[in-house]
């Protein structure tokens, strides 16, 4: 990615961004022996990608942010980065974001605790905001994650459709992105009309960015971790339907990245982004409007 023009685009809203950081490090001030190395994993050189989202849509709607819905974004991104950590648990991961990760520096044990925490955190600011509407959306939404990493799992080596493939996207990716636009919806008491347009724009943003992040593990990588772990994402579901002895071949990865797959994934990836702009054509034009489409332009181009 641009890293130039995504902090541009991330101007727009750099004061809500820093309330999100301080409020960030205010939650880890030495309580306990691991508070430090938490920090530094949270406040490496992170995108802030599905809070930046969130405070994008919320300010083009509304033109500010309030404590509540600054506290519920503060809870997506603290749900993202413990699946971070349990990730780097199961992937058996050594490096993360330039640091070493929490399993490497202490043990497996400790790591999926220190994730734990982080989850428990985040559902303490989310019953803070005695919404049941906004607990229930972020329990279900955690239980589509587990069910979907779940069903991963047990369909590992297999080739799934597209159709399933973006199901399991929506359950891993697409989620979160749409409880940090929806819940602040909620918390401002919109109409149902308002509440779809958000669900449709976060949904269909969060699929084409899992769908991005999958076609740039197979086009960067001299060896694809997914691969060898038999999780095939949509570049390999293409190149399969395009040619069904492509599993038995002594090098996948090649193979896929010169098949129809990989243009057909890019063409699947702007089909979800488009969607997503689409979404959001009746909302007000503003400079939040303009910098959604200026990062769902620069996610399209810069793989």
């Amino acid at each position: 990615m641009d890293l130039e023009k995504y902090n541009s685009i991330k101007q727009s809203v750099k004061d809500d961004l820093y309330v999100l950081e301080c409020s960030i490090s205010d939650l880890f001030k030495n309580n306990t022996p691991l508070d430090k190395d938490l920090l530094n994993f949270l406040t490496a050189p992170a995108k802030r990608l599905r809070p930046l989202v969130g405070m994008l849509f919320l300010k083009c709607v509304f033109g500010k942010i309030t404590p509540e819905q600054y506290d519920i974004l503060l809870a997506v991104e603290l749900i993202h980065n413990a699946t971070l950590i349990h990730d780097d648990v199961i992937d058996e991961a050594q490096i993360r974001r330039k640091q070493e990760t929490i399993n490497t520096k202490f043990d497996n044990n400790l790591a999926v605790i220190a994730g734990d925490l982080l989850l428990s955190i985040a559902m303490e600011k989310v019953v803070e905001t005695n919404s049941f509407d906004i607990i229930k959306i972020f329990s279900s939404a955690l239980k589509s994650t587990c069910m979907g990493e779940i069903k991963q799992y047990f369909s590992k080596f297999q080739i799934t459709s597209i159709d399933e493939y973006i199901e399991k996207s929506k359950d891993k990716t697409a989620l979160l992105f749409e409880i940090a636009v929806l819940s602040g919806l909620y918390l401002n008491n919109s109409s149902q009309d308002l509440k779809q347009t958000g669900s449709d724009f976060a949904q269909n943003f969060g699929i084409a960015f899992q769908i991005r992040d999958d076609l740039i593990n197979i086009l960067y990588t001299e060896t694809s971790p997914d691969i060898n772990s038999g999780i095939y994402t949509a570049p390999a579901i293409f190149a399969y339907q395009e040619n069904k002895n492509i599993l038995n071949s002594e090098n996948i990865l090649s193979e896929i990245k010169s098949s129809q797959g990989i243009a057909k994934t890019k063409d699947l990836m702007e089909n979800y982004f488009n969607k997503s702009i689409s979404a959001i054509e009746t909302l007000e034009n503003n400079i939040y409007k303009k910098a959604i489409i200026e990062l769902i332009q620069l996610l399209k181009t810069n793989l």
